[in-house]
């Protein structure tokens, strides 16, 4: 009975758990599944609706407007004068205060010379003034599509173009730097059709030739920045600056120079790019970036007084939305674009022996901080180089003095043996054994000084420092160009004929005056070369004059001096 009881209780209160269950329960959270499953057939008739067709690029394109002539606004630094245009936020002009144009006005004897034959050209009057160097030229007589000009910022999709030639709403008119104002910046915007918007944030400062730039975009897949059609180059044409005009860029760590003339249409280096620019001898315009991107320099046919044209453009593909540059445009001077950063005084090419140039060229600068006067800065640097070289010079003299005594009896082993090469030799060697005499001891000192004076010679070949730097005012006034009265170049020349006179070991009638007549011909080759570097090869050809004339005297008073031998 107890059994039964139990059976039946038990039943029952199954029963009410599983009606229980059934009707009155909560239910139970859905798992992960059960949500997605759910989420998927709600969102589905959504889905079923037609989908909004996005807008093309052509579209976009159709309702961008380009500018027609912008608005020039004038940025005045001690430094700089520069325009930016809202016609596509781009710099049209930039002038260096602290620079004069080159004079190319005919003076010395070649003046002399046209004026009395009736081939100088007439006089204007009143002469024009020389004006500031101007680093963004302006050209006549060019085809338009061929000049870009710097900060042109062209999107890669090329359908959106007209991006490039719209016009930006400026936040001034105008921008004045000075002593009180050190730094200040021009916003330009556009914002156009479908969300896109470019912002170019120019940085001034007062005291510097750089300006920072931050680039915004917004709707632009990437884009390039143009360094603009020869900017930075101020001389092209003239034979002192040929082959020094083209691209220079640092990508990758490793340096680039394509020189304008080598340029085949196009050239292109992709990496990280430390820097880029456009340079001549004397003067550049760079854009400093530090990431990675694609440099592209082309080369458009001009007439030969323009000369062929340079534009650079940098790619930038990733993160086009915010970037940041630097732009400097002025001197090619080692200590400004030292402090720049990045390598960029890598830009002054001194050559191969560049660990020596770049103390000379420190040396020669405290030596015009004394003295304000270039010419004599380069007289007293040539004389410490001397004298640092003084002892290997003075051995190579020796060694020379030595060789001039023996050459008698060279002469007669050479005239006794000529049949007889091998015993020449010998007996050759045998006489310079005697006389303890190397024959090499002349050759060996030289090639030592070799590096320093090549070193000196890069130094005052490529300084911006000697442009319109005056040594003589009645005679030489920029000693970057050659002496206009050719002075120097005779000079030189009675210096080298001298040495030659005083040094030359050779026999040979013959061989002294074909070394003559190469003396005489150095006059005319070197009398092109800028006065400074033939005021140091003249006053350092002096030096070996008074220094064997030195030599020749202690020899004379006892030839036997140990300390000297070779």
């Amino acid at each position: 009975m107890e059994t039964r009881r139990f059976i039946l209780a038990l039943s029952l209160s199954l029963l009410v758990f599983l009606l229980y269950v059934r009707f009155f329960a909560p239910k139970p959270p859905a798992t992960p599944a059960e949500q997605e499953s759910a989420t998927q057939e709600t969102v589905t008739p959504k889905a079923e609706q037609p989908a909004r067709p996005a807008v093309s690029p052509e579209t976009v394109a159709a309702k961008i407007t380009q500018a027609a002539a912008g608005k020039d606004i004038v940025v005045e630094t001690d430094l700089i004068r520069a325009t930016v245009n809202t016609a596509g936020g781009v710099i049209t002009g930039w002038e260096l205060k602290n620079y004069r144009e080159a004079d190319k006005t005919e003076v010395g004897l070649g003046a002399l010379y046209k004026k009395f034959t009736g081939q100088a050209k007439p006089e204007e009057k009143p002469k024009k003034e020389l004006g500031n160097v101007q680093l963004l030229p302006a050209y006549e007589g060019v085809d338009r599509k061929d000049l870009v000009s710097p900060l042109t910022l062209a999107p890669l999709d090329k359908a959106l173009y007209k991006l490039s030639q719209v016009e930006f709403r400026a936040d001034r008119d105008s921008l004045r730097l000075g002593q009180d104002r050190p730094t200040e910046a021009l916003v330009l915007t556009y914002a156009g059709p479908a969300g896109i918007m470019i912002e170019k944030k120019l940085t001034f400062y007062n005291s510097e030739y750089k300006v920072d730039i931050a680039v915004t975009t917004r709707g632009i897949d990437g884009y390039t920045l143009s360094l603009g059609t020869d900017f930075g180059l101020a001389d092209k044409v003239s034979s002192d600056a040929s082959g020094r005009v083209g691209l220079v860029a640092v990508a990758d760590g490793k340096s680039i120079t394509e020189k304008l003339d080598k340029i085949q249409g196009e050239a292109q280096f992709a990496g990280k790019v430390d820097w880029f620019g456009q340079s001549d001898k004397y003067f550049t315009a760079a854009v400093l970036y530090g990431a990675n991107g694609i440099i592209t320099g082309k080369r458009a046919t001009a007439p030969k007084e323009i000369g062929d044209l340079l534009t650079t453009d940098l790619t930038v593909k990733e993160k086009p939305e915010a970037q940041t540059f630097t732009l400097y445009a002025g001197p090619k001077s080692f200590t400004i674009l030292q402090a720049q950063g990045h390598g960029l005084e890598q830009m002054v090419d001194y050559g191969w022996f560049s660990i020596l140039a770049k103390p000379m060229f420190w040396l020669m600068r405290q030596f015009y901080d004394i003295t304000k006067n270039y010419g004599i800065a380069i007289i007293l640097l040539t004389i410490v180089v001397r004298v640092l070289l003084f002892y290997p010079s003075l051995k190579s003299a020796m060694s020379m003095e030595e060789m001039k005594k023996i050459q008698p009896q060279l002469l007669a082993v050479r005239e006794k043996f000529k049949k007889d090469p091998q015993r020449m030799n010998q007996e050759m060697m045998k006489l310079y054994k005697e006389h303890k005499v190397n024959p090499l001891g002349g050759c060996l000192p030289m090639l030592l000084q070799l590096p320093f004076f090549v070193a000196l010679y890069n130094v005052l070949s490529v300084s911006i420092e000697l442009r319109q730097a005056s040594f003589i005012p009645f005679w030489i006034k920029d000693l970057s160009v050659h002496d206009p009265f050719y002075i120097l170049p005779v000079l030189m020349g009675v210096s080298m004929i001298f040495t030659m006179k005083m040094t030359s070991t050779t026999p040979d009638p013959q061989q002294a005056k074909i070394m003559m007549f190469m003396n005489i011909a150095f006059i005319f080759l070197f009398a092109w070369l800028p006065a400074g570097l033939l005021l140091y090869i003249t006053l350092s050809n002096v030096l070996s004059i008074v220094q064997q004339l030195y030599v020749r005297r202690l020899i004379g008073v006892k030839s036997d001096t140990a300390m000297f031998s070779s």
